[in-house]
């Protein structure tokens, strides 16, 4: 490799003037070079979505909405400003790939429904039945989604640091990176066959054929919340609400952490050990959806 420019050797003081250093695009420099405010980012959303409202008589409301999409870009919502790639400048484009927040369906329903009975409804709207049982509302949310991708990766990545590389190991042709179902599995025993990827010994200046996200996912998710809650009209401008919520009402337990992603770049809610270098590849590592929550609150608004 040709010196990038003359005197390359004595000028470069602050580092070695190793050969990766050369191929730098800026080789002068030997600290990281940060591009802010560079239109770099790019991101295709396709979906079809469907969505189904109604107001119904006497208190009763409903709303259902479906999404079926694709999210592909090359700048995740898991990576920050200073940590903009994983891939050097010279494989620019292996950084386009499935987002890690692609969730490719989701559906979500929602109701709420007041009592026909108090002051101004159709039913004991008089007297101490009114004032005890009147102004009661129950409401319900309901969300099942896709689970989000995984992202394959080698903590032995032997590749000059000045490349600023991340080493993706390639699913194998032919080969099911799965040695359970993801969705009913034994959490003692691993997920993920670590045979089924390009092998972490051979990422000596080599980073890998596969893309930055896999096209294989974790367990999807769903969660259904309730709240209950009573509103008193104190005087024509005070009124007291008394509520309660339930999250996760029925505790159910998913092996991921939805919504979770690292800023620093790294595999968001895998609930699996990603690192085909780790002998715990293809684990649980013990992250599950959080269990019920149950909350009362007041308030008077005026």
């Amino acid at each position: 490799v040709p010196a990038p420019f003359p005197n390359f050797a004595e000028t470069v003081t602050a580092c070695t003037p190793t050969v990766a250093q050369a191929l730098l695009p800026f080789p002068q420099y030997c600290n990281n070079i940060t591009g802010l405010d560079e239109n770099q980012g790019s991101s295709t959303y396709h979906a079809f979505q469907l969505k189904a409202e109604r107001r119904f008589r006497k208190g009763l409301w409903a709303l259902l909405s479906y999404t079926n999409s694709k999210l592909i870009t090359n700048a995740d919502n898991t990576e920050n400003i200073f940590n903009p790639s994983y891939f050097s400048p010279f494989e620019i484009g292996r950084n386009r790939s499935l987002a890690i927040e692609d969730v490719p369906q989701a559906l979500n329903i929602a109701s709420t429904y007041e009592l026909p009975l108090g002051r101004g409804k159709p039913w004991l709207n008089q007297g101490v039945a009114s004032a005890i049982l009147g102004g009661w509302a129950l409401n319900g949310v309901y969300r099942r989604q896709s689970g989000i991708p995984f992202q394959i990766s080698s903590s032995f990545c032997n590749v000059p640091a000045q490349l600023n590389n991340f080493c993706s190991p390639a699913l194998l042709a032919g080969a099911s990176p799965y040695l359970q179902s993801p969705t009913h599995f034994d959490p003692t025993q691993p997920v993920l066959n670590v045979n089924s990827f390009e092998p972490f010994s051979s990422f000596n200046f080599y980073t890998g054929a596969g893309p930055r996200v896999q096209n294989f996912r974790q367990p999807g998710y769903s969660d259904f919340d309730i709240g209950l809650e009573k509103s008193i009209q104190i005087t024509e401008r005070f009124k007291f609400q008394l509520r309660g919520d339930a999250f996760n009402i029925f505790n159910q337990h998913h092996f991921n952490n939805v919504g979770t992603f690292l800023l620093s770049g790294g595999t968001g809610g895998s609930a699996f050990n990603t690192d085909v270098a780790s002998p715990d590849f293809g684990n649980w590592n013990g992250v599950v959806t959080s269990p019920r929550n149950i909350q009362v609150s007041a308030r008077i608004s005026f």
